[in-house]
């Protein structure tokens, strides 16, 4: 792209090399009012982008590199290209997305139904009986092993307290469901970056309806289960989710923001014949966002959306596994940022197996057998008359059981599935909860 100053100069001279062609067709004294036209066209995007009042990084147009012309060729998917562009204050973004699909020492995800390679299996039966332990991720020798199903439009990658467990085999389409499979002890935290691909690079955008630039939408969800087959957690609005790329953005003057809240969801989603020169926002990732520590308190809630909204009733990768997806004593919901569509670069983070009540602190452990058949004793060391209130949620935080002044043993008269639970326990001592395994089997 020329620069303003080099084109206005350019202008100039053609003006005075031409001077007598202008005299022939107006006269001279309208020169300076051409001129400044001229300049004024010159200026114009440099004036649109000042208007633009947030903190990312603002890009106009279509990538200006190619790295990776198409990262996956599969029959009846769309092309998967990797490019960068140049933002406004001279740093340069991978568009769409700076992803570890390349590198081979991030181990892949399973098939759970994957046309572009053939492994379309029809349920999660058929598709766990294809692996044979390979795949599992090791991260704690003592832990047990989670499945986890995925259902990402387009792509994902995952981390489990830090450490790479699975990525995506298809960047963009075809439409395809995985199975990360790892051993951890529980709590674990949950870190995973989304990408909504893109066939105009860095405009966020495709061909669709006629129309060239548009844009398209994301959504994930995901569904965690222990090595019993126990839902131990999904996911849903209690996620955070953090957007670090949008586009595309017609107007600078609409995009906001509210501490970390990068707000988007009222700016025009429209499709265009000729988005070419839309803008797009990026901001930095932090190098250890897949982190076990990583603080990411100042972050929004994740967004739920429903399956129409995004689009996956006609999709087999989603509608052959509905038992898993949308179990319906846990049903897993699509999630992402606020904005669904011009949101295309996002991670979520997650705690799986962990209250969220942040005033809890960890005790000793009070309640016995673990595991149990639904009866709950105390420890001897602690007097029942101090007990005060017992409450049962599941590990997605619902509230299951809540009763004040408990007697025990505590018959548990719940029809629940056997699983993890978590029991928390408050007494004239403090408060304290601990994971309880119920199994009635």
């Amino acid at each position: 792209m020329i620069k303003p100053k080099v084109m206005i100069f350019r202008l100039i001279s053609m003006l005075h090399s031409h001077h007598c062609y202008f005299r022939r067709v107006i006269s001279l004294r309208f020169c300076p009012f051409f001129i400044l036209l001229f300049i004024g066209v010159a200026i114009l995007p440099s004036t649109l982008i000042a208007q633009y009042k947030g903190t990312a990084s603002v890009s106009q147009g279509k990538a200006t590199s190619i790295l990776n012309a198409n990262l996956l060729t599969c029959s009846g998917g769309r092309v998967a290209g990797l490019g960068t562009i140049k933002s406004k204050d001279s740093l340069l973004w991978t568009v769409p997305a700076e992803t570890q699909f390349a590198n081979q020492n991030f181990p892949w995800a399973s098939d759970l139904n994957n046309v572009c390679n053939g492994n379309n299996f029809k349920n999660t039966t058929e598709a766990l009986a294809a692996l044979d332990g390979s795949d599992i991720v090791t991260i704690d020798s003592d832990g047990e092993v989670v499945t986890a199903f995925v259902f990402a439009d387009n792509y994902f990658e995952m981390y489990v307290n830090g450490i790479a467990v699975g990525k995506d085999k298809v960047p963009f389409t075809q439409f395809n469901s995985s199975i990360v499979r790892f051993k951890v002890k529980l709590p674990f935290v949950i870190a995973m970056l989304l990408v909504d691909w893109e066939e105009n690079l860095g405009l966020g955008s495709e061909l669709n309806g006629g129309f060239a630039y548009h844009p398209g939408d994301g959504g994930m969800v995901a569904v965690f289960k222990n090595s019993a087959g126990n839902i131990i957690g999904k996911t849903d609005k209690t996620w955070k989710a953090q957007t670090f790329y949008t586009s595309p953005i017609t107007d600078l003057t609409c995009p906001t923001e509210n501490g970390q809240n990068r707000i988007s969801d009222l700016c025009s989603a429209a499709d265009s014949k000729d988005g070419s020169q839309f803008y797009a926002l990026h901001w930095p990732i932090p190098k250890n966002w897949m982190g076990k520590d990583f603080n990411d308190a100042g972050w929004p809630a994740a967004v739920e959306y429903s399956n129409a909204v995004i689009g996956v009733n006609n999709k087999p990768a989603y509608t052959n596994f509905v038992d898993v997806f949308d179990d319906v004593k846990s049903d897993g919901q699509f999630i992402w940022s606020s904005n669904v569509v011009l949101d295309n670069e996002v991670v979520v983070r997650t705690v799986i197996g962990e209250s969220s009540s942040a005033y809890l602190e960890k005790g000793n452990t009070l309640l016995y057998p673990n595991p149990n058949n639904g009866i709950l004793c105390l420890q001897q060391n602690q007097p029942p008359a101090n007990i005060e209130r017992l409450r049962i949620l599941t590990l997605e935080n619902k509230l299951l059981a809540d009763v004040t002044n408990p007697k025990f043993p505590f018959v548990l008269d719940l029809d629940i599935e056997d699983g993890l639970y978590l029991a928390i326990i408050d007494s004239n001592l403090g408060s304290g909860f601990q994971l309880m395994e119920f199994n009635r089997h």
